[in-house]
């Protein structure tokens, strides 16, 4: 077996910066309560797309439109939004993008809440399926 032998003013230093190591947690300790949880409410504020999210299904009803239903989920805690906008994305058969359209969906959605709703559309001409996303949402006061 080989030893490695380090330097003296190696050892030292390494001895040294390990031990003037500090965690920093004391001062995690003295944040307020409300300092807390602002800075929660300013992140869901400044960042609503982290914390909004669509789901839903889609189809053609009997007039060829698309038929778009879903809930928009907010897993915000403190912030409340309005006005979500989606981006509706239309792909052909090959699953290429053909078409997109934006609707806004104008209503409140409360922290940890959801809203429903559908959308009738008739899309571009060869769409095949369907996708919707979060494009935007707006804090509510």
């Amino acid at each position: 077996m080989m030893k490695i032998k380090l330097p003296i003013n190696f050892a030292l230093l390494l001895t040294l910066g390990l031990s003037s190591c500090d965690s920093g947690y004391a001062d995690s300790s003295s944040i307020s309560y409300e300092e807390a949880k602002l800075s929660i409410e300013q992140q869901e504020k400044l960042y609503p797309l982290n914390f909004v999210d669509v789901d839903g299904t889609y189809r053609k009803n009997f007039i060829g439109e698309w038929v778009l239903e879903g809930k928009i989920n907010s897993t915000a805690t403190l912030a409340k939004y309005k006005d979500v906008v989606l981006d509706i994305k239309y792909y052909s058969k090959t699953e290429t993008l053909i078409g997109r359209d934006r609707e806004i969906i104008y209503d409140y959605l409360a922290p940890g809440s959801n809203v429903k709703f559908k959308i009738k559309t008739f899309g571009p001409k060869g769409a095949k399926s369907v996708g919707i996303d979060i494009a935007d949402a707006a804090t509510a006061n």
